[in-house]
């Protein structure tokens, strides 16, 4: 079985809880001694198997490291941990799930050996909210609901409204559609760092 790992959690000096994200499954599994073992970390892809015993939670044996070249890359690899740790919050409540989420995870550790680490995140983000149908048209303001102009607001979840109604940063609306719409080459650098700093507060 094959899976991404989306948060480790320490129990009992250098054991290890591990919520891997598989095909239709959010796992989460007992590892023993799991601080000995470089390959159980967050935003690693491993074959592992599952030992599973019923009067407690599985265990995690055999996992193999199937590693990127981009890896050995510190810049990407964090911005893919940090996107994976948004991604384990966003389904903390969650164990059965749609084969989306783990293509949408070999989509982005492919795409990340060619692409700028943060641009490449934001647009799995863009394609995630269009599959949750949390894509938001852009076409009221949230607190006067009336039509937006060319500059928008945005907030935490993609909130959005007039530079009058709402705080945060300045956005060009035609970007931020083009964006949603899977064309985020067209955004400027200053918008895709403010764009990251949002995310950052929660999907």
């Amino acid at each position: 079985m094959q899976g991404y790992i989306l948060g480790t959690v320490r129990i009992r000096d250098e054991d290890l809880l591990v919520r891997i994200l598989t095909a239709d499954y959010l796992h989460t599994l007992y590892r023993f001694y799991g601080a000995r073992h470089s390959i159980v970390h967050l935003g690693h892809k491993i074959d592992f198997v599952i030992e599973k015993d019923l009067r407690q939670i599985g265990k995690l044996r055999e996992p193999l490291h199937l590693a990127f070249e981009w890896e050995r890359e510190m810049q990407r690899l964090y911005f893919w941990q940090q996107y994976l740790n948004l991604l384990n919050t966003h389904l903390r409540d969650i164990t059965s799930l749609d084969s989306f989420y783990f293509e949408h995870l070999e989509e982005g550790a492919k795409r990340l050996l060619r692409e700028n680490p943060k641009r490449c995140m934001l647009n799995l983000y863009a394609k995630l909210l269009c599959f949750e149908g949390r894509k938001n048209p852009l076409q009221k303001c949230l607190i006067c609901e009336q039509p937006l102009g060319e500059e928008i607001i945005l907030g935490r979840g993609l909130i959005c409204g007039h530079k009058g109604c709402l705080k945060g940063d300045l956005f060009q609306r035609i970007q931020i559609q083009q964006w949603l719409n899977f064309k985020g080459e067209f955004l400027e650098d200053s918008a895709v760092d403010n764009l990251w700093n949002l995310l950052m507060q929660g999907m």
